[in-house]
């Protein structure tokens, strides 16, 4: 079992009660946090790691699947499939990733102090990886004065930065990150959950996730350079190594025992499969072309494969023989949980491709689309607690089955189906390319738009009024929004077809 590290630095390390309200803003005026000087930033690593593989999970499970269509939940019409989800719920977000970002922040203040450049390499990346999530789920964020309290500034009133402010500012750091890397300095390995203190594929996450921060901006390319950019990583393996295969994904693979364990481990079985049916959505997809990887995101609930509705109303929404999330797989004790997989890298090499961004033009993204969708089936199969062996004659005949057709749809497509159980992602990626094409129900909510972004937690509006407050004022000025769930984050398909600059 992996080193014991659930009373460290208890007062530091952001917690994912469901009871937790503390927001961005009350976190930069505690000013009962701990002196930081003393502490090693190669101790907060675990800590780290798993506080943000914690929420991404939850978050996982409880919103993303909602939103887009993995699942359907509860039995009333006050559900989140429905687009009826309160403050609290999406304010939580809002708490996790910036507490996490924040601490990140100071592993990484740390380590510059004591010129551990991995430790720095690494905390850049895991911030990135929270703040990106972060603004992708409420669009414009503090950020330039952000963690002031940590610094020492005790500025509890951070402003609010553009999200392209945001983005820049975490494109530059990644960058940065990948230049500190020093093979030849060794991390704690019983510190390392994810890697067990391997340099190397620490820098291969970290320009993998540069990858996903890079394609999130597709629709600002021409702001941005995004597929200059790519194609630099793409050219440059040697300076810019990223995931090569399913060895190098950014998964933590916990112990069956208490404490390392999946964040579900220890919940009731009922909570975690009865509130979260299969969605219609996702199960047709896949049981009409014989994907492989049903059974292990699904157990079927009767003779044939089915799933609920998404969106419709409580009174007529079918429950007998709907598939359940298969918790073996997903949210056992041991079930494993990834940050970014390789198959990712791959699905964005094929849309570069197709873009025209990298060499081959739909030759090479069907090559690519091939592979990411191999990969994808390979690291489900590896994990699959029934070990149902998945042959290469079982891939090949379902790749037949969903042939590249030369469009960026169907890469998203496939890119959506592999994504499932990664955070937001999905929610993500729809927002950005608005694939697939989902049919929204008739008893949602929010003009039955599906969310385009959370609203900001009320304790922010409360306790940094004047920022708030001119935020909300560019929403109306530059979006023609409000603070709700309508109004478009900056990077997304709609905010471009809106002319948003």
């Amino acid at each position: 079992m992996k080193t014991i590290f659930k009373l460290l630095f208890i007062a530091l390390v952001c917690t994912v009660s469901t009871k937790c309200t503390t927001d961005f803003d009350e976190y930069n005026t505690n000013h009962n946090e701990p002196s930081y000087g003393d502490i090693s930033p190669v101790n907060m690593l675990q800590a780290l790691i798993t506080n943000t593989a914690d929420a991404l999970v939850y978050r996982t499970w409880f919103l993303n699947g909602e939103l887009i269509q993995y699942t359907v939940s509860g039995t009333s019409n006050n559900a989140y499939h429905r687009y009826v989800i309160p403050n609290t719920a999406t304010a939580s977000s809002w708490t996790y990733f910036a507490k996490c970002a924040a601490n990140a922040d100071e592993m990484e203040r740390l380590a510059a102090k004591s010129g551990d450049v991995n430790c720095e390499a690494i905390a850049i990346t895991i911030k990135a990886l929270n703040l990106s999530n972060l603004t992708d789920c409420f669009g414009d964020i503090p950020y330039t004065e952000a963690f002031g309290n940590i610094n020492g500034t005790h500025n509890n009133q951070p402003v609010f930065d553009t999200q392209r402010t945001v983005y820049e500012g975490i494109i530059a750091s990644l960058e940065r990150a990948n230049t500190l890397y020093d093979p030849t300095q060794s991390i704690s390995s019983s510190k390392d959950l994810l890697y067990n203190g391997d340099i190397a594929k620490w820098q291969k996450f970290t320009n993998s996730l540069y990858l996903r921060v890079l394609m999130r901006l597709s629709n600002r390319d021409a702001e941005l350079g995004v597929g200059e950019k790519i194609a630099r990583v793409f050219a440059n393996p040697v300076k810019y190594p990223v995931f090569e295969s399913n060895a190098d994904n950014a998964t933590l693979y916990y112990d069956d025992v208490e404490p390392f364990v999946n964040y579900f481990g220890s919940s009731a079985s009922s909570g975690f499969t009865s509130s979260r049916k299969s969605c219609a959505t996702i199960i047709d997809m896949m049981s009409l072309v014989g994907d492989p990887r049903i059974s292990i995101y699904f157990v079927q609930g009767g003779e044939s494969w089915k799933g609920r509705e998404s969106g419709q109303p409580a009174q007529e929404t079918e429950s007998s023989g709907i598939a359940l999330l298969n918790r073996a797989n997903l949210g056992d004790f041991s079930s494993p949980y990834s940050l970014m997989k390789y198959d990712e890298v791959l699905f964005i090499y094929s849309e570069a491709a197709k873009r025209g961004w990298i060499a081959g033009g739909d030759i090479a993204a069907a090559d690519f689309y091939r592979q990411a969708i191999t990969a994808s089936i390979r690291f489900w199969g590896s994990i699959d607690t029934n070990k149902i062996v998945i042959t290469d004659r079982t891939i090949e005949n379902f790749l037949a089955k969903v042939p590249y057709n030369n469009t960026l749809e169907q890469i998203i497509n496939q890119k959506y189906i592999a994504l499932f159980w990664t955070g937001y992602e999905a929610w993500h990626e729809y927002r950005r390319t608005g694939y697939p094409d989902l049919v929204i129900g008739i008893a949602t909510s929010n003009d039955h738009i599906l969310p385009t972004r959370f609203q900001y937690p009320d304790n922010t509006a409360s306790v940094n009024i004047a920022n708030y407050q001119a935020q909300v004022e560019r929403m109306r000025t530059v979006y023609n929004g409000d603070d709700d769930m309508k109004t478009p984050v900056w990077w997304s398909k709609k905010a471009v077809e809106m002319g948003v600059k």
